[in-house]
């Protein structure tokens, strides 16, 4: 149930120091903004304060808000990802959100990937992980290991990829293949749960990297991982000509809408015997360090976006696992939440620092090298490393 507003609207507005012309702007995703236009009318009703929820697509308001914030255009509230946190707080471009007790209503791995230096910039709505799809009328059960995988493939007649991972081909993508970095001990920046990530120790050409990507060279070599960017994955898959598919939950509604091909989904199967470590990510709702109006944006934020009924909103326009315990508990008899979240407690969270921003091309082209076979593990990473170490210490 909605927590009572104990304010009214004209007590409101002058704790806000606001006039009765203020209104709120929000920036959002078409599928956020469906979802939060459900909340307004609540909300106006309750405070007298109208509210416009403009949609953006979700690349460019990262961008968009650090121009338009501060020529006084921005929005109040805008919706992004964890990983955005470092360069937006550096910049001054969002304003620190204070949970209080209300900290316990949210899983404590989405609040981590908010905090930077110690604060928490944003309201987590949902966190999200990869995950194997599996084509179950090709594999009868879940493959728990990429040996177990080998053998359901080689059982099968024309397939000519078994293991659809984004990243190979004409397409980079460190985000689908970092659990091979990641399996055997590799990491980008060293994490310390006292201190954060310390972008001096840089260890993508550590000795678990280059084992773990040696390992999905070896896929490569043995035909199980062929060179698809993210579209060829993901039709092969649909089209029922590839029996698995390593991605995420944004995926679900598509899934969920097909025809003619059955389905589940599973951990992804173990690396060498270890178990993979795939970034965690989680989506949330930044409040402006420019809005005029931040007593209300918290009230909004707070009051009517951080309640079961809205959290549960946000998860059925988007079925990514929820960041708010409650609702999470509802999923509890759906195996495919549970499975993705099984996957993120095997997972680490993408850093949030501002350094990040220099590991994406280096890393990705770096494994696609590899996923093309133009390099080995080794000569890829050290390249990768190198890139990483000379951009931040730039």
């Amino acid at each position: 149930m909605r927590r009572v507003f104990l304010l009214g609207a004209a007590a409101l507005l002058a704790a806000a120091g606001a006039s009765a012309q203020t209104s709120l702007l929000i920036w959002a995703d078409e599928n956020r903004a469906n979802a939060l236009q459900d909340v307004v009318p609540a909300f106006t009703e309750a405070t007298g304060v109208p509210v416009e929820i403009e949609v953006v697509g979700f690349g460019e308001i990262r961008s968009q808000a650090g121009v338009a914030g501060p020529a006084g255009e921005g929005p109040d509230l805008f919706v992004g990802a964890h990983d955005w946190t470092g360069e937006l707080a550096v910049n001054g471009l969002v304003e620190p959100i204070e949970l209080g007790m209300r900290a316990a209503e949210f899983f404590e791995v989405a609040l981590t990937a908010f905090s930077f230096e110690g604060k928490l910039y944003a309201v987590p709505y949902v966190t999200e992980t990869i995950a194997l799809y599996y084509n179950t009328g090709m594999a009868a059960e879940a493959p728990r290991t990429f040996e177990e995988i080998g053998a359901i493939c080689a059982a099968l007649e024309g397939i000519e990829n078994c293991v659809g991972i984004p990243g190979g081909g004409d397409g980079a993508d460190a985000y689908h293949n970092y659990p091979f970095v990641s399996a055997l001990g590799g990491y980008i920046f060293k994490y310390d749960p006292a201190a954060g990530y310390d972008p001096g120790d840089v260890g993508l050409d550590s000795d678990g990297a280059v084992a773990g990507v040696s390992f999905l060279a070896g896929l490569v070599a043995d035909g199980l991982v062929g060179q698809t960017n993210y579209d060829t994955a993901k039709t092969l898959f649909l089209e029922g000509e590839q029996p698995f598919w390593i991605t995420g939950p944004w995926e679900l509604g598509t899934l969920r809408d097909q025809d003619g091909v059955n389905w589940s989904v599973a951990k992804l199967p173990t690396i060498a015997g270890q178990a993979p470590a795939p970034f965690v990510g989680s989506q949330g709702m930044f409040l402006s360090a420019f809005s005029p109006n931040k007593v209300l944006a918290r009230t909004f934020l707070l009051e009517f976006v951080a309640t079961p009924e809205t959290m549960r909103a946000l998860y059925d326009a988007d079925p990514r696992n929820p960041a708010y315990r409650e609702v999470f508990d509802q999923l509890a008899d759906d195996p495919v939440a549970q499975t993705f979240a099984l996957s993120a407690a095997d997972g680490v969270p993408m850093p949030n620092i501002p350094q990040m921003g220099a590991v994406w091309g280096p890393l990705g082209n770096a494994l696609l090298l590899v996923r093309n076979g133009e390099s080995d593990a080794a000569a890829a990473m050290s390249t990768a490393a190198q890139g990483v170490r000379e951009a931040v210490e730039g």
